[in-house]
């Protein structure tokens, strides 16, 4: 056996420790395996905007399961809205923690 092969798990847990030390772990393997929904230990929050013309005005859904369920709400608030195909409307949904951004809260990801 050669003499540097005991070297390569001592390699591999040093590189996996600084990983999960200084890295997202649980973001990159999100990003890995749902690109575009809630990863499992994941919420999603939903943004509805009635006027995309004004997006200053926004209601918001947060803690759903999936992005389905944020499709839905908003999907009942255009309805409530008389606008059920979104034609002045718009929203969108974030997936995961937001991280704080000076006054901007920066999902995982967003999605419509």
């Amino acid at each position: 056996m050669d003499q540097n092969s005991g070297c390569l798990p001592v390699l591999v847990c040093i590189v996996v420790g600084l990983w999960f030390s200084f890295g997202h772990p649980a973001r990159t393997v999100a990003d890995w395996y749902w690109p575009n929904d809630a990863a499992p230990w994941e919420t999603v929050d939903a943004f509805y905007y009635p006027n995309s013309a004004d997006l200053s005005t926004v209601r918001e859904q947060h803690g759903l399961p999936n992005v389905q369920s944020c499709r839905d709400w908003v999907n009942g608030q255009a309805y409530a809205d008389g606008d059920p195909t979104m034609t002045r409307s718009d929203y969108e949904c974030g997936l995961g923690d937001p991280e704080p951004y000076g006054m901007l809260k920066i999902y995982r990801a967003t999605v419509d």
